[in-house]
């Protein structure tokens, strides 16, 4: 129904007689005429496209409306992100994003570009992703102890490499080569494919990388997958311990894939909007397209995701400090 502008201005007066007009604005309906984007603050073509295109598709017949996939790329996803809070808290754009959305503020010791805890409201985790510590499958160690053993023994002929400064890889190399007791020089490269590639070529002996490339790489063993950061196994790679097992503790936090959107949206908005994304996760295609990815399942609350957020925060800021490593 149309609302002649005369009228929406009186009605409006009176609202605002009662509530300021910041609540009567967050606490209105979505606009139903206008599609839902999905932002997603890294460039297309990665493993979340192949989840989360699938994903608009079925939100999409289930809502009604069209669903967009907005690739907005930058600054280890802070350019997304802001773009999201510039929006009106309408809850027609939320926004994916991995655990970087808090890891790249533990690891700044600069002014912080949004504060999580305010400013976004999680809606659902669509999964938790680990780190695998891979070794080049034509090289001379087949287990975690032999690699461990030829380290202590000539340190100077190793290096662990990661897919960039900063990263959980980088990150988690630095924890395992103190737990070590080696010294041995870090090597950054801009994103996975270099990484792997060096690794192919022997020249870079030890990284931890994503479940998704480690699982990706096993069945050739090309990268062979020696230890895993996680607090269990995991299902696509049963064979391989966790570092805990292997008398490593301190490698048990795991990464996350989410959907967020601006916090102060009204719950009349968001839940029905969460029930309908729960619902197209348990789709077959769409669970089968996240075991794809290496993701475990995840069936947290929104509250208990930002209790998680917080945790993951104060975890990656005290091993920032610990190894000085930073963003800036």
């Amino acid at each position: 129904m149309k609302i002649n502008p005369s009228r929406r201005l009186f009605c409006a007066g009176i609202v605002a007689t009662a509530y300021s007009s910041s609540t009567f604005a967050q606490n209105a309906a979505p606009l139903t005429g206008r599609p839902l984007t999905i932002v997603v603050p890294y460039a297309g073509g990665g493993a979340a496209d192949s989840v989360l295109r699938p994903l608009a598709q079925k939100l999409q017949d289930r809502l009604g409306r069209p669903v967009i996939v907005d690739n907005k790329p930058g600054a280890n996803g802070v350019i997304g992100t802001q773009h999201l809070l510039r929006l009106p808290a309408d809850g027609n754009t939320i926004m994916f994003h991995i655990t970087s959305l808090v890891q790249s503020l533990a690891l700044s010791r600069g002014k912080p570009p949004y504060d999580f805890n305010q400013d976004i409201a999680p809606l659902v985790f669509l999964g938790r992703q680990s780190v695998v510590l891979v070794v080049p499958g034509n090289g001379p160690w087949k287990t975690f102890p032999e690699m461990a053993k030829a380290i202590k023994a000539q340190p100077s002929q190793f290096s662990y490499g990661s897919y960039g400064a900063g990263s959980t890889s980088h990150i988690y190399g630095e924890a395992l080569r103190v737990a070590l007791g080696v010294e041995i020089p870090h090597v950054a490269f801009k994103g996975t494919a270099p990484l792997v590639q060096e690794m192919l070529g022997g020249r870079i002996p030890m990284a931890f990388v994503s479940a998704t490339t480690a699982v990706e790489r096993d069945p050739d063993k090309s990268l062979r997958s020696v230890a895993v950061a996680a607090p269990k196994r995991l299902e696509l790679l049963p064979q391989v311990p966790t570092l805990l097992e292997l008398g490593y503790p301190g490698f048990e936090s795991t990464g996350w894939w989410g959907l967020f959107m601006k916090a102060g949206t009204p719950s009349t908005v968001a839940d029905p909007l969460l029930a309908a994304i729960r619902t197209a996760l348990q789709e077959p295609d769409i669970q089968a397209r996240l075991r794809q990815a290496a993701l475990e399942p995840s069936a947290e609350t929104p509250a208990q995701i930002s209790a998680v957020m917080r945790n993951d925060y104060q975890f990656w800021e005290g091993l920032s400090k610990r190894f000085n490593i930073t963003t800036d």
